[in-house]
């Protein structure tokens, strides 16, 4: 029992989203490409006498509130759906930023729950296994994102988030990412793009081989946060870059350059002319598995 279970939780990115109408309970209707990066948290989990939580970071841009987050709702919808009356200590080691339209609540809530059913299917005292279908029905209670995040791969979203299917996003690709360190609230975004009556539309025809790059939500973004705007004005002119947007509800700009020195070469100019305390993130796309649940000894002295 002193192990702990670990699970990598991906950022999501968005290469465009469409917001196609809303349905009969007032939720925005979607359309989105999706792939996963190698940027991603950790979460490990293991039995304990009583729930705690602790986060790895100490970093307050990565700090969540250890009362009230995704993983505890993930913890607590699971307990309360199947009447497991197991305990557990919960560590976070966090690198995705909050609030920057990369999922990161989303993926530790799907990561969490997948971690769950990994253990409760594994008691021996449990005869009513979790199948995957109930595993999703859970997700979306917690949010339009979390089914997607359960799959963790190259992904169509359509609906408010409960119809996904596997698609193919171009491999071998760079994506650099930039934060300007503010945290949009995707209520407050989507509340702000209701409330517009026209788009001032500010993204281009832009494509990653045969996907349009849009977001239906930038304009309202910048209203909120418009260092966004400068990003993707450098972004748009950098040498050599394919493609370059939005992901989400912002605040996180992308672009995707072929090779990875192209990305260095424009960091070199980007940093010069920007304030240095940007998130700043480069590397591939990964599709993960969903049986990625690992076994990890971790020194208790790391907290």
């Amino acid at each position: 029992m002193n192990n702990f279970y670990c699970i990598d939780a991906p950022a999501k990115l968005n290469l465009n989203l469409f917001i196609t109408g809303t349905n009969s309970k007032g939720l925005h209707l979607l359309k989105s490409h999706i792939c996963f990066l190698e940027l991603k948290d950790q979460i490990l989990i293991k039995y304990n006498l009583n729930d705690e939580f602790y986060q790895l970071s100490k970093d307050k841009a990565f700090l969540i509130d250890p009362n009230k987050n995704l993983i505890i709702d993930a913890l607590n919808l699971f307990r309360k759906h199947t009447s497991w009356d197991k305990n557990f200590k919960i560590l976070l080691d966090k690198k995705i930023p909050i609030g920057a339209g990369l999922g990161g609540g989303s993926s530790d809530a799907a990561s969490t729950l997948i971690i769950l059913r990994n253990l409760y299917n594994r008691d021996k005292d449990i005869n009513d296994k979790i199948s995957m279908q109930l595993l999703f029905d859970l997700a979306i209670k917690l949010g339009s994102d979390v089914p997607a995040c359960l799959k963790s791969s190259d992904l169509l979203l359509n609906g408010y988030g409960e119809k996904i299917t596997s698609t193919k996003i171009p491999d071998n690709y760079y994506f650099l990412l930039i934060n300007p360190n503010l945290h949009l609230s995707t209520k407050e975004v989507f509340n702000k793009y209701k409330n517009s009556i026209i788009n001032k539309k500010l993204n281009t025809d832009l494509y990653f081989e045969n996907i349009k790059i849009f977001n239906s939500l930038l304009d309202s973004a910048i209203s909120l946060a418009s260092p966004i705007s400068d990003i993707l004005s450098h972004l748009k002119n950098a040498p050599n870059i394919i493609a370059s947007g939005m992901t989400g509800s912002g605040s996180t700009c992308f672009g995707i350059f072929k090779k990875v020195n192209e990305i260095k070469t424009f960091l070199k100019n980007f940093n010069q002319i920007t304030n240095n305390s940007f998130f700043i993130w480069y590397g591939e796309k990964q599709n993960y598995s969903f049986n990625r649940v690992t076994v990890s000894k971790v020194l208790e002295n790391k907290l």
